[in-house]
């Protein structure tokens, strides 16, 4: 039974948890709160916690283009979820192998993924590959294919796999059961955490996408959201740095909100990739070894 002394503690911790937490938020809540206000108001009065004279101009001006926003929404999503999910299979096929000591040449086979780390061939090489060879220029594979293996997630990944005790793959194997059945049934299952990591590690890296699209893509229809983002305020920053005075008094004095534009466009990209993170967040903590070997 837990005595008093135990129930303050628990309460303290969970106080300063909650006040830790809100901390953390904070700039997110202030920065939402900020996209909805006036950018007048915003500019005089600085920013608030909570809304005041309430403006959606700039998520006005952000969806003017709307089915060109909603084509990079699902372009986006589309990338980073077979993206995600090709990552995860690459890297894991290829981690497993090196973590496994009877594996021939497994060492020298770490080398060469190491020294991808290292050298490459560099961005001209890498074009005329791309776009000459594999001709995936102006095709949404280039956005997927390309990022799908990288050598520090497989390392991670081996890593990870090394702490499993290989007698449950002898045992698996003394009942019959083959490599593939063994990495699918049984190493797969006990590697959530891990998968879960690198499942994040790629859904960020998809979702934040856009030299690939500079480099490869003119078909607008193929735009992630982020690119389209960036060019939205390259032409929020033109405007505002060439609109002379005769122009600002001939369109009224009009204020382009430049903060506003900025803060909408930061939740409208960030939202999705926000909501990722709770849903793969408990496989950090979960304790999938515990009990999986007994003596």
């Amino acid at each position: 039974m837990d005595t008093a002394a135990d129930k303050a503690v628990i309460a303290a911790c969970s106080i300063i948890c909650v006040l830790f937490a809100a901390f953390c938020a904070m700039p997110l809540w202030v920065a939402l709160v900020s996209s909805f206000t006036n950018e007048n108001t915003l500019i005089r009065e600085g920013y608030r916690l909570f809304v005041k004279d309430f403006d959606l101009t700039s998520y006005k001006l952000v969806f003017t283009g709307s089915s060109d926003v909603m084509n990079a929404y699902i372009v986006t999503i589309v990338t980073t979820f077979f993206g995600m999910a090709l990552t995860v299979l690459l890297t894991a096929s290829l981690a497993y192998p090196l973590s496994v000591e009877s594996v021939k040449y497994r060492s020298k086979i770490s080398f060469f993924i190491y020294a991808t780390m290292l050298f490459n061939g560099g961005l001209v090489p890498n074009y005329l590959l791309i776009s000459r060879f594999l001709h995936l220029r102006d095709n949404i594979l280039v956005l997927i294919i390309p990022a799908a293996l990288n050598a520090y997630n497989v390392f991670l990944m081996r890593n990870y796999f090394a702490t499993i005790p290989p007698s449950l793959a002898e045992s698996a194997r003394i009942d019959g059961a083959t490599d593939i059945t063994i990495f699918a049934k049984i190493i797969l299952p006990l590697a959530k955490p891990i998968l879960a990591t690198i499942a994040l590690f790629a859904s960020m890296g998809y979702w934040n996408e856009w030299y690939r699209v500079l480099l490869y893509i003119d078909n607008r229809k193929l735009f992630t959201l982020q690119f389209l983002i960036m060019r939205l305020q390259q032409q929020v920053d033109f405007l505002t740095s060439n609109l002379n005075a005769s122009a600002r008094a001939a369109l009224g004095n009009l204020t382009i909100p430049t903060i506003g534009i900025r803060l909408a466009t930061a939740m409208i990209s960030i939202g999705p990739i926000v909501l990722l993170y709770p849903i793969l967040q408990r496989y950090f903590i979960s304790g999938i070894m515990v009990g999986s070997v007994k003596g």
